[in-house]
């Protein structure tokens, strides 16, 4: 297994290279000692059902979103690590070969991708810290979204599948007591599409740290030359208390603007306000541990940045009238669909209920998650049973279920019905 660890790195190394057609076949393998790094390689295959919305305003006959209704899903998580000592280098390649029907005619779309998830050397002397390459920058206690957060909004906690990419950057972070500081540059982030444009960034980040709390400070200003949107200072902060052992108290800020902001009109006009206007979000939240364990989560988000209630409505009543067109003028209503899909806000509302409960961390043989979202603003839901089942050392079962509720002309209603799916983990090693 060590050997087949080096032999995929390899692998990797060579199609980021720049040659993705090279194969290893005809090539002498890599004259590296199996053991070279601590290596970890987990196997994941599994397959989902998605039952789409029939008759959706957004995605009629599934032309726009083509969403698809079976997946078949293999992927290989593999993490690399060597400490030299003085420093330590982490690869964590990701590859995602996928198969899918788009359509009810049952033709296979298929598609792979190799990407590096993590890779880095760091250096670690006393309470400093240096890191050059690819890092995943999450911080803050928040699970539904982090609103402290300028690339990682949606941290990718509330999936269970997610496997969150780095960003690209060189960083330090310097410890002094109960408090640390850290300042870096982001050269590139391409690699989490979330992040938005990749835009090139400097950063500072303050840590106040006790027996019961902690609390940062956050600080963010583009450093490319360009329009306007490309210029704002990014502000966030977060905190959290602990009482007690079992109860955790914690909210996050951020304020700052996003590149564009999609502006729907009751006159049909869907306009794109480049760059969109400052504004703020706010989440506040509170986790309980049981006596057994398990872990219940409440958070409430509030973001300016979504829909108000007349944008919303007047959203939905110009996807109407394009899917109205459908299929008289297939190539208009495709255009503002798209845009609708496309362009629109991160969260189409502006007040979210994000309740959890879960199992205890520590009982690895069995976990499980039930989640439950609401749009306040529209009245929608969506909700997630999660399980996974020890099978043995080294291969466990998992299963999801996701179901949404909520009208056509709802967030949680507008697409999507229903997703189930299930799959099996393999840690090789």
């Amino acid at each position: 297994m060590k050997r087949a660890a080096v032999v995929l790195a390899a692998a990797i190394a060579t199609t980021l290279s720049g040659h993705p057609g090279t194969s290893l076949a005809n090539e002498a393998e890599p004259e590296i000692p199996a053991a070279f790094f601590d290596a970890s390689l987990e196997a994941w295959i599994y397959g989902a059902y998605q039952e789409r919305v029939s008759h959706s305003l957004l995605n009629p006959g599934n032309r726009i979103a083509e969403l698809p209704l079976w997946r078949g899903v293999t992927e290989a998580r593999l993490d690399l690590r060597k400490d030299f000592g003085a420093f330590d280098v982490l690869l964590a390649p990701h590859l995602v070969e996928e198969a899918s029907t788009v359509r009810n005619d049952g033709d296979l779309v298929t598609d792979g991708r190799l990407r590096l998830a993590q890779g880095f050397v760091r250096r670690k002397s006393g309470m400093n810290t240096f890191v050059l390459g690819r890092e995943r920058l999450t911080w803050g206690p928040a699970n539904f979204r982090s609103p402290s957060n300028p690339w990682y909004f949606d941290s990718g906690r509330t999936d269970p599948l997610a496997l969150t990419h780095g960003i690209d950057l060189a960083r330090a972070t310097v410890g002094y007591g109960q408090s640390r500081t850290t300042i870096g540059y982001v050269a590139a982030t391409h690699a989490v599409p979330a992040a938005g444009p990749n835009r090139q960034s400097a950063f500072l980040k303050f840590d106040r740290q006790g027996s019961d709390y902690l609390a940062s400070l956050v600080l963010m200003k583009p450093t490319e030359k360009g329009e306007a949107e490309d210029k704002a200072f990014f502000i966030g902060a977060f905190a959290q208390y602990s009482p007690n052992d079992a109860w955790v108290m914690y909210g996050e800020f951020g304020n700052g603007r996003q590149p564009y902001r999609l502006r729907p009109t009751s006159g049909g006009v869907v306009a794109l306000d480049l760059p969109a206007q400052r504004r703020s979000a706010g989440l506040l939240g509170a986790s309980y541990t049981q006596e057994s364990g398990r872990i219940v989560f409440l958070e409430y988000l509030h973001d300016q940045g979504g829909f108000s209630g007349s944008e919303r409505r007047a959203w939905f009543d110009t996807a109407e009238r394009a899917s109205a067109m459908f299929p008289a003028d297939t190539a208009t209503a495709g255009r503002t669909l798209g845009q609708l899909l496309g362009s629109s806000s991160r969260l189409l509302g502006r007040n979210y209920l994000w309740l959890a409960w879960q199992s205890n961390p520590q009982v690895s043989d069995l976990i499980w998650r039930a989640e439950l979202t609401v749009n306040a603003d529209d009245g929608s839901a969506a909700a997630m049973l999660y399980g996974e089942k020890s099978l043995g050392a080294k291969v466990s079962a998992f299963a999801i279920i996701n179901k949404n509720f909520g009208s056509r002309r709802t967030e949680f209603g507008s697409l999507t019905d229903m997703q189930v799916l299930a799959g099996l983990k393999w840690f090789a090693f």
